[in-house]
């Protein structure tokens, strides 16, 4: 499944021989059910698994390093997510390491579906969770409405993003983000992507814009690795991100 720009959960896995449409990993010469949804689980013959099927759990652990004017902050990471037929649900967190301290979690819910037969969608909801300490917490609730989309072509993928967040702190301003990129398979296990981002100030009238690059690597059917890294283009926006990945399917 395509990882790509939605955090991993859209990998398509397409080798240059091989034509999956709806990237369920089983060829369209043989796929006796076109179309069907990226986080469904499918049989040998591309159709979904309904009797006793309990959806598929992923696990991911990681960490990162954030830099800003000179200074940097590192970070451990750790995601559980699920899904079951169209339905995604994932919960993050982080610790901070450098100055050790809790940082605030999310939790995530989304619906997956074509919209026609290259056209996928994704809206979903994100809670702001605040578990962090003070340092690294307003100690209030954000919600963030938000909806992606993939345009799948042969090898490639076009994405969108854009998401509204309410601030639960009236100190700060609800803001909007947006992102455009695109995707490429390198090879039937390893992803490749560039986006450009946009984000709003929480606190001033400026936007952050970064490019960011975003790789997955598929080791086996159950573990894979993902990369992604950013670069802010102007002054407002952090200087260098980077967040690194091992994920297990189980």
């Amino acid at each position: 499944m395509r990882k790509g720009f939605l955090w991993g959960v859209l990998l398509a896995q397409v080798s240059f021989a091989f034509q999956d449409s709806d990237l369920d990993g089983v060829e369209d010469s043989v796929d006796r059910c076109p179309n069907t949804p990226i986080l469904v689980l499918v049989d040998k013959y591309g159709c979904p698994v309904k009797e006793g099927f309990r959806g598929r759990l992923y696990l991911r652990v990681g960490g990162g390093v954030i830099e800003d004017e000179g200074r940097s902050s590192t970070f451990s990471l750790l995601s559980l997510a699920y899904s079951y037929r169209e339905l995604y649900l994932s919960f993050t967190t982080r610790y901070y390491l450098n100055d050790p301290g809790m940082g605030d979690s999310s939790l995530f819910l989304g619906y997956s579906d074509f919209l026609t037969e290259r056209l996928y969608v994704l809206p979903g909801l994100r809670v702001k969770i605040p578990t962090g300490d003070s340092k690294y917490s307003d100690g209030n609730v954000d919600l963030t409405p938000s909806v992606a989309t993939d345009y799948l072509l042969d090898g490639y993928d076009i994405f969108t993003f854009l998401g509204y967040t309410f601030r639960g702190d009236p100190a700060l301003k609800d803001t909007l983000s947006l992102s455009v990129g695109g995707g490429y398979d390198v090879t039937s296990k390893f992803y490749l992507s560039l986006s450009y981002d946009l984000s709003e100030s929480a606190v001033r009238s400026d936007w952050n814009h970064y490019l960011s690059l975003f790789t997955l690597y598929d080791i086996s059917d159950r573990f894979y690795a993902t990369l992604r890294y950013s670069r802010g283009l102007n002054q407002e926006a952090t200087d260098n991100s980077l967040t690194f990945r091992i994920g297990i399917r189980f």
